[in-house]
């Protein structure tokens, strides 16, 4: 055997120990990920050691595109607009729709793989598809500086999207199981349990990235008297009623919850005091509006009362919780169907 093809025999061996090293790191990784941006965190760093690139981008193509992100440390500054216009241009060309007007929400972003000297510019791309169940749920992007990438980065690329969507399927059954223990049997929204998991990740997001974050809190006027005149089942139609009405007057990143009993929790991430207020209102009217029929033929109209507060610095969920109720209890002593905000 001559030394270049003894060389070509090794780069190859070389090469496909890399694809075993990275499906096996991936697939670990898959099975211990809590969530979507936990699996591509750790499978952005795992990809990192088989091709090296400066930013990674995963978008997901829900209601909005959801971005996680990871660079190297010091080529922060590289994820900016100009970048995501690229992004989007690179779907269209990739997918016959329209992304010029679809909402990014970033919801995850890292800095922590290797650092570079300085950030340079993007020079060179490549991307892959995410298919799951031959539905496309995504895309993932690498971006680079100083060299092109190669036929066998493409190939890597490819392999490494085709085992993320395995693991994004494995996740999204775990995540419906889960789902099932944190949602509530009667409004189908989440309940307590998740909200207290959830919040706390929240705020720490919003501390992190000095991003605004309000909490909606909101009752129903006079529950015990609709229990109390017309039952049980009929206040369980109210609830479930008044929880379809509010749905419709939130985005998605939003999460609604119910806090207990007739007592109910939105949170807005994203948002501050002047926006709350505005979903507020925009619940207040819609709940107004609503009329649930009783067996007498007669009909049940209902109103809530608001309680609002946003996140300061230094505070914690529990802080955030109470004043919100605080503000929810001073609307009822105002008079019900009504809003108050710290």
């Amino acid at each position: 055997m001559s030394t270049s093809e003894s060389s070509v025999g090794s780069e190859d061996h070389a090469r496909i120990s890399d694809l075993v090293t990275l499906i096996q790191e991936l697939t670990s990784r898959g099975i211990a990920s809590e969530s979507t941006a936990d699996l591509f965190s750790g499978a952005f760093a795992t990809l990192f050691r088989c091709v090296a690139f400066d930013v990674a981008v995963a978008v997901m193509i829900e209601q909005n595109l959801d971005f996680y992100i990871s660079t190297r440390a010091g080529a922060e500054s590289l994820v900016d607009e100009a970048l995501i216009e690229r992004i989007r241009e690179t779907l269209q060309s990739r997918i016959p729709v329209s992304f010029a007007t679809t909402d990014v929400v970033v919801k995850a972003e890292s800095h922590a793989l290797a650092p570079r000297g300085e950030a340079l510019p993007l020079d060179h791309a490549i991307d892959s598809m995410i298919e799951v169940k031959r539905r496309v749920a995504g895309f993932v992007f690498l971006y680079r500086h100083d060299l092109p990438f190669t036929d066998d980065h493409h190939s890597l690329i490819d392999i490494f999207t085709s085992q993320v969507a395995l693991l994004l399927d494995n996740l999204n059954a775990r995540e419906r199981i889960l789902d099932l223990a944190d949602s509530d049997d009667l409004t189908g929204i989440w309940n307590k349990r998740y909200f207290r998991r959830q919040l706390p990740h929240e705020i720490e997001r919003a501390r992190v990235y000095n991003l605004p974050l309000s909490l909606l809190m909101f009752d129903v006027d006079d529950f015990k008297q609709i229990n109390d005149s017309f039952g049980h089942t009929i206040g369980d139609v109210v609830l479930s009623e008044l929880c379809g009405a509010v749905r419709e007057t939130i985005r998605h990143p939003d999460f609604f919850v119910r806090f207990g009993g007739d007592e109910f929790a939105v949170v807005l991430p994203h948002t501050d005091l002047s926006g709350a207020a505005a979903v507020a209102e925009r619940i207040l009217e819609r709940v107004r509006e609503l009329t649930i029929p009783t067996d007498e033929e007669g009909a049940i109209r209902c109103s809530v009362s608001i309680g609002l507060a946003d996140y300061r610095n230094g505070e914690s969920a529990n802080d955030v919780i109470r004043r919100a109720d605080e503000r929810l209890y001073e609307a009822k002593r105002s008079g019900k169907n009504r809003i108050a905000s710290s």
